[in-house]
């Protein structure tokens, strides 16, 4: 079970002033001002790279190649990302991003495109990497907001991300202690998700990710918290909910899943999930004791065949 840093890099003040500082896609394209269109980078896959820098689209530019080659004007050293990945053209005031025959596509809001003009707020996908278009007009604002929900999203999936997750299991294993409220924790992955990757290629692994994450978000109630724990790993916090509770909501996810087509390509991938569900007592005085709680029990549902559930 995967399980790597969340992004800690973000949380400094020291370092924020070095994670969103004007990353320019040419040396001398003009200065930065408050009016200028940018892409704003949300997503590499491990937290890796340059996360909440910006690329500027400002001055004489008209056209951006984005692209391993180092000849390009944005260089995404990443894995997915063909050497000349894509491009984005300004034409009559809009940016329109074209993709260049790349191996893996270049995706806009998740949907394989080929040519498509940009509206503010699109979130553009090239290989490992997530980038999210802001036009001009309020851009400081906007760029703060996004900076924001970096601090407690994961880009790929749009759950907690494992951080903001954390937080909030120790707020609610605190509510607990006072109170003796019933609190429990889902933890689960995905089964055989290396063969996925291998299989199918990352791009596949990600659509799985993803198509995984909405399905739970769906059966979420207001007051409950779904993150991203670590690679292809997620929990679900559950407050006032018990052991049997939390057990039969997992049982429903466990078929939701295997029940549902997931495809890339024309082609169907088989996807199930194990899940180990705790609930609160007592003797559970950390954030760090109920995670291991919960994971001793998604352990024990892939030693025992996977796609089930164990509590």
């Amino acid at each position: 079970m995967a399980d790597p840093k969340d992004h800690p890099e973000l949380h400094s003040d020291s370092a924020w002033q070095v994670q969103t500082q004007v990353l320019r896609a040419e040396p001398g394209l003009g200065q930065h001002t408050g009016g200028s269109d940018c892409l704003v980078v949300i997503y590499t896959r491990e937290g890796r790279g340059p996360l909440g820098k910006r690329i500027q689209l400002d001055g004489p530019v008209q056209e951006l190649s984005i692209g391993r080659d180092v000849q390009n004007s944005l260089v995404l050293e990443f894995e997915g990302v063909s050497r000349k990945h894509a491009r984005l053209v300004k034409r009559e005031g809009a940016w329109w991003v074209h993709d260049n025959n790349s191996t893996n596509g270049t995706y806009v809001n998740d949907v394989l495109t080929r040519e498509t003009p940009l509206r503010n707020g699109d979130r553009v996908k090239v290989g490992d990497v997530i980038l999210k278009y802001l036009s001009a007009g309020d851009l400081e604002s906007e760029f703060i907001e996004t900076i924001s929900q970096m601090m407690v999203t994961d880009g790929l999936t749009q759950a907690a991300n494992k951080r903001h997750l954390t937080e909030k299991i120790t707020d609610e294993l605190n509510r607990s202690l006072r109170h003796g409220r019933p609190l429990s924790l889902v933890m689960f992955d995905v089964d055989h998700f290396k063969k996925v990757n291998d299989t199918h290629g990352h791009v596949a692994g990600d659509v799985v990710l993803k198509e995984i994450a909405s399905l739970v978000r769906s059966r979420v109630r207001r007051n409950e918290v779904f993150g991203r724990y670590g690679g292809e790993e997620f929990a679900l916090l559950l407050p006032e909910t018990t052991l049997q509770g939390a057990v039969t909501l997992a049982q429903e996810l466990c078929v939701l899943v295997a029940s549902q087509p997931f495809l890339f390509d024309r082609t169907r991938i088989p996807v199930t999930i194990s899940l180990g569900v705790a609930q609160w007592n007592p003797a559970v005085r950390t954030t760090d004791d109920f995670i291991r709680a919960a994971d001793a029990k998604l352990f024990q549902a892939k030693r025992s065949g996977r796609n089930r559930v164990c509590a």
